[in-house]
């Protein structure tokens, strides 16, 4: 069995091509050379493949420049039409496709679900809907698509909360502004388990927020860190020196969405861990 996967290099890709080849998959990776050549080889590469997951994207945890921003967008978009364009000419077509996209598509004020439509009107938004609307004419091809809205994915061996753990070691850990945004999370062990769960549920299909179901915030979060590596927690990170280091980038850092993964819920998916005590007890106090 195989699964067709872009993005594979990156910190998600990495996880998901080991956790697929773990439960006996054969994981083909479209690379960047492939999209180069076109989707004649985009093509070859998803023919006969039972499952398609698109997690094409650069880093958004970078100074937005101009040219930066082009590539954040290019990057998802651009791709995304390349794997539709090329999905039309394949054969034997993987039975559901499942996309990425983030749930900074929401606002900052309401609590989101699935069916929320209280969308931001910022650049990562903007991103978000083209993002998802790149896949959407996969409807027309008889098979399931999913679109997963990615909170932050927390391990710690990569990705965000990685990144933070050093400063907290040397006892300068810090919020984010004052810590009161809010903190979409998930653990990497649940975002692993969740894609595999809509993957091989054959009603899972639309929209899936992939987070944990408990409402955090930054300050939590901090705390949270803190406490369990047994250091203090009193330094702020202005946001005036986000603004320096990441342009708008900041954004991510300084702004949270409110939201709860209703869908998977309904679905029936059994967190591992629902909430964010759990989850820093597992990747920080365990083995």
């Amino acid at each position: 069995m195989k699964i067709c996967l872009t993005g594979g290099s990156g910190f998600l890709g990495t996880r998901l091509s080991e956790f697929f080849f773990d439960n006996g998959y054969v994981v083909e990776n479209i690379s960047r050379s492939d999209l180069n050549k076109g989707v004649g080889a985009i093509a070859q590469k998803i023919e006969g493949s039972e499952m398609l997951v698109n997690l094409a994207g650069a880093s958004i945890m970078k100074r937005w420049t101009s040219k930066y921003k082009k590539e954040i967008y290019n990057s998802r978009i651009n791709t995304t039409k390349q794997l539709v364009e090329a999905f039309v000419q394949v054969k034997s077509k993987p039975k559901i496709v499942l996309s990425a996209s983030a749930v900074g598509i929401y606002d900052t004020y309401d609590v989101h679900d699935e069916f929320s439509d209280h969308y931001a009107d910022d650049f990562l938004a903007r991103v978000c809907k083209d993002w998802e609307a790149a896949i959407t004419p996969l409807a027309n091809e008889n098979i399931r698509f999913a679109v997963m809205r990615l909170g932050v994915v927390l391990d710690q061996f990569d990705g965000a909360l990685s990144k933070m753990l050093p400063s907290f070691r040397m006892g300068v850990g810090a919020t984010i502004g004052d810590g009161y945004q809010a903190f979409p999370f998930i653990h990497i062990n649940d975002f692993l388990s969740a894609v595999w769960y809509v993957l091989k549920n054959p009603e899972s299909k639309g929209v899936y927020n992939l987070v944990a179901p408990e409402l955090v915030s930054n300050r939590e979060l901090a705390k949270g860190i803190g406490k369990r590596l047994k250091r203090p927690v009193f330094l702020q990170m202005p946001e005036r020196l986000l603004r320096l280091m990441f342009g708008d980038g900041a954004d991510v850092l300084t702004k949270g969405q409110k939201v709860v993964p209703q869908r998977l819920l309904d679905l029936g998916y059994p967190f591992q861990f629902p909430t964010l005590d759990m989850a820093l007890d597992d990747l920080l106090l365990g083995d």
